[in-house]
């Protein structure tokens, strides 16, 4: 029986959303130019986890990232994307949500760890400025939702310009067993097992001082190659997206040894492909899988992995061990 996260509706119903059309509305940066793309040091969907890291620890609070950190100097002024109306926010914090008056589509915009200069409820412009990076921070945060609901702004039709020449990089797929959670060799596979990968996407643009080795999770999985037809195990997901999290936890995507970004470590990204697969469903012998890995404009990479599955000779010692009649 194959026992399986809940996640998997879940990663399906990102996907459709993911399908949805985003429209053509695109906005600059909120640094000076305005007009010119700045270094980003954490995307949408970046874990972010009390103790830096991703374990079964069920005291770690686990969450998603929901905008992108966009590196500035502590003073830098920050200013708005979009004509609004600004609210003041705990922690150092402005959002701008859409005029009273607008017929568009409600949009709020987040900027945070900015010491402001408007007032609750006042009326800002495009390019009106909101206040300054605050001390210790080296970067303004940007959030943008849509309709209540967090949206990427690296995504076509957000945040512009943005070009992202860079390809994903996968390190590796591993396999690891169920229990105890440790690698399993790829050549010897046998009984439940978990299917990662671990993978990241480097910066655009170099970053600076201690953030310079950081590197970003990509946007989207795809994989297969293992099970054929119309069949397919429900722990197994075939596509993960981070361009929508609404309803997912972060444990359901990253999977444990995960690290996020810090000043002092950069961080490196492990991804669910399947959770507790019984390996009795394949047949024993070489299989093969492949991995694409997405950035947020489309770039990809793709890698392929042979295992081989030998349960009936681990089946066989374990009947000789029982006790005979």
């Amino acid at each position: 029986m194959l026992l399986c996260s809940a996640s998997r509706l879940l990663l399906l119903g990102a996907l459709i959303a993911l399908a949805a059309p985003t429209g053509t509305y695109a906005y600059d940066w909120p640094v000076r130019p305005f007009d010119r793309q700045h270094p980003i040091r954490a995307t949408f969907g970046d874990p972010r986890t009390r103790t830096g890291r991703v374990d079964r620890d069920p005291t770690n609070a686990l969450s998603f990232h929901d905008g992108v950190d966009i590196e500035a100097p502590d003073g830098t002024p920050v200013y708005s994307v979009a004509a609004g109306r600004a609210f003041l926010v705990r922690h150092s914090g402005v959002a701008v949500t859409s005029p009273d008056w607008s017929r568009a589509t409600p949009l709020v915009f987040g900027y945070w760890h900015v010491d402001a200069v408007v007032a609750d409820h006042q009326l800002v412009g495009r390019h009106q400025l909101l206040g300054y990076v605050h001390s210790g921070a080296g970067h303004v945060h940007l959030s943008e939702q849509k309709f209540g609901r967090y949206v990427d702004p690296l995504r076509r039709g957000g945040l512009s310009p943005y070009r992202d020449a860079t390809v994903p990089v996968i390190r590796a797929v591993r396999i690891r067993r169920c229990s105890p959670a440790d690698v399993a060799a790829p050549e010897n596979v046998s009984g439940c097992v978990d299917l990662v990968v671990d993978a990241f996407d480097p910066p655009t643009l170099p970053l600076h001082d201690l953030w310079s080795g950081t590197v970003l999770p990509p946007a989207r999985i795809v994989w297969g190659g293992v099970f054929e037809g119309s069949w397919l195990p429900a722990c197994v997901h075939e596509d993960v997206s981070l361009n929508h999290f609404a309803g997912l936890s972060l444990s359901d995507v990253y999977a444990p040894g995960t690290l996020q970004n810090r000043p002092d470590r950069p961080g490196h990204y492990y991804f669910w492909l399947a959770r507790h697969l019984d390996t009795h469903e394949l047949e024993d012998g070489s299989h093969m899988i492949w991995v694409s890995v997405y950035d947020a404009r489309g770039n990809v990479s793709t890698m392929t992995f042979d295992f081989t599955v030998a349960n009936a000779a681990v089946d066989d010692r374990a009947t000789a061990l029982e006790p005979g009649p």
